[in-house]
């Protein structure tokens, strides 16, 4: 199909070529989704990453009283939720389950990497609050929309 006639040099201009995909089929996401496939295996992932966690993020910065304790505790949670969305619901293969490219790899780099800029972070409240927001956003992104960008 040339929609172009000859330019001044008497050659024909290059074909435009359009084609026509299939079907686009999108992963299901969002809160209910993950209520209605959340098993064991995503509940002791959240667990362990849980502790794991807190161990690091309190490694990175001792706490010094109650309130930054809890604050810890509290992103450790979020940021293990983070981490248990990325273990595919039972009948889901990995594969399926891992679309999204590069999109997929900023929630988990935001909460593996958090612990090390917190250690780099001054020791003051507005540390902890963008910690809490780095992995709320993770979270977030994760639950709403995992498979994409």
């Amino acid at each position: 199909m040339n929609t172009a006639g000859p330019d001044a040099a008497g050659t024909a201009a290059p074909e435009v070529q359009t084609s026509v995909l299939g079907d686009v089929r999108v992963v299901a996401s969002g809160p209910a989704y993950w209520r209605a496939v959340w098993s064991t295996r995503h509940t002791v992932t959240a667990v362990l990453a849980a502790v794991a966690s807190y161990l690091a993020l309190s490694a990175a910065r001792p706490a010094s009283g109650s309130v930054e304790v809890v604050v810890l505790a509290l992103a450790s949670l979020v940021g293990a939720v983070a981490l248990a969305t990325y273990v595919p619901p039972a009948g889901v293969s990995p594969r399926t389950h891992m679309t999204g490219g590069s999109c997929g790899i900023i929630p988990l780099a935001a909460v593996v990497v958090a612990p090390y800029m917190l250690a780099q972070a001054p020791v003051t409240g507005f540390a902890l609050v963008a910690l809490l927001a780095c992995y709320g956003m993770a979270a977030a992104k994760r639950i709403t929309d995992h498979a994409s960008c």
